[in-house]
């Protein structure tokens, strides 16, 4: 029986083992947090919030199996429909701007029915793929880097973080930031990387001035809360300004973390899940402060980084320029969407709506995660194949 066990694990669960025991304990503990923030659905339904568990519970297994067959898979080979994939999700979003499911004062999910599916999650995880490929055929050469590569580029960039920014401005924000760090590690010469930065920024700009789009409005808003909030002086304007919902919700957030940082509420014992609108997902790391304190609040970041360490170390060992550019876009990716949750937890940054990655609740955004994470693990097996050459 043991014996059957260990074949199984070796056959299933391939690539960096430290990988994945960061993501089966971030995974298995985000259950648990979720299960504590989601009680107050009880007043939902007599079976809430179980029924919303056994979901999640079904969603984790099935991710964790599309995790371990893509791991197990040639991510060069994955990798061959990052184009048209990309391409074909730009369609959906714009699909899903018109005629897609509104949640939120925003239009960004197609309803299937069983399961709401956002297109902006498959954009990235495309985006992220498509870069690396035009990025690794450059290595050898440099000088192939030139004004045309560079409008190719900008068009898969830019066409991507408007359409998204559309009715999701802090997802499209990620890509920006996650397409900037590939750029970098794809040795783009910095006069390109510092041009595509300048429009695409400036687009950004014009989009939130001219309130473009489904969420423009609530963007200039947050941003001009946040910095009045950050700067004001008078105790009369601040009372004002803390009635605004996103302050409201940031100021519970701030709260929990102030009576569990220290002294821990224990598990399950959470007071501000009863007061925060997302307490599963955008604020779970206020929940995790509340009942786990301090200590965990270290060490949720400190497992991330490690889990970026791992994941971008294949630029050192993977003898394929593509797989360890596609690791650590995609590590990167998944490491700052982590960060930019936790300090909007904590008062850090402006109100984003991002879920903390394998913590947070989430649906088709926890598959299209653990795709990549699959990625991450197929070309961490670069290294066992140098090994047994």
């Amino acid at each position: 029986m043991e014996a059957k066990i260990t074949k199984y694990i070796k056959e299933h669960l391939v690539g960096d083992y430290q990988i994945w025991f960061i993501v089966i304990l971030l995974n298995v503990f985000g259950l648990l947090i979720q299960f504590s923030a989601k009680s107050k659905m009880t007043i939902s339904g007599p079976f809430e919030p179980i029924t919303s568990i056994l979901k999640t519970i079904f969603i984790l297994i099935g991710s964790f199996y599309l995790m371990s067959w893509v791991s197990r898979q040639n991510y060069i080979k994955v990798t061959r429909l990052s184009n048209i994939l990309l391409f074909l999700s730009w369609g959906l979003i714009l699909f899903a701007f018109f005629f897609g499911e509104s949640k939120g004062g925003a239009s960004r999910w197609i309803n299937l029915g069983f399961v709401s599916f956002m297109p902006s999650d498959m954009a990235k995880l495309c985006l992220t793929a498509s870069l690396a490929k035009i990025f690794s055929s450059r290595q050898a050469d440099q000088s192939q880097y030139n004004i045309i590569t560079a409008i190719v580029i900008l068009i898969l960039i830019g066409v991507t973080c408007f359409l998204i920014m559309l009715s999701n401005f802090s997802t499209s924000v990620l890509i920006f930031l996650t397409s900037i760090v590939l750029m970098f590690f794809g040795r783009v010469p910095f006069k390109y990387i510092s041009g595509i930065v300048g429009i695409v920024a400036l687009m950004a700009f014009l989009v939130v001035y001219f309130e473009i789009g489904e969420r423009a409005k609530t963007v200039k808003k947050r941003i001009e809360t946040y910095k009045e909030h950050a700067f004001e002086q008078d105790k009369e304007k601040l009372k004002e300004l803390n009635k605004s919902d996103d302050n409201y919700q940031i100021n519970l957030s701030k709260y929990a973390i102030s009576t569990g940082a220290l002294i821990p509420r224990g598990p399950g014992n959470s007071q501000y899940r009863w007061l925060l609108s997302q307490a599963e997902s955008d604020f779970i790391y206020a929940i995790i402060l509340e009942e786990y304190g301090i200590f965990m609040g270290i060490l949720i970041p400190l497992f991330f980084l490690w889990f970026m360490w791992r994941g971008s170390s294949a630029i050192r060992y993977s003898g394929k320029p593509l797989g360890g550019l596609l690791s650590a876009g995609l590590t990167f990716s998944i490491v700052i969407q982590a960060f930019i949750n936790m300090l909007v937890a904590v008062g850090a940054g402006p109100v984003t709506g991002q879920p903390l990655p394998m913590v947070s609740a989430g649906g088709t955004s926890l598959l299209f995660t653990a795709i990549s994470i699959g990625l991450i693990l197929s070309i961490s097996r670069d290294k066992e194949m140098e090994t047994k050459i």
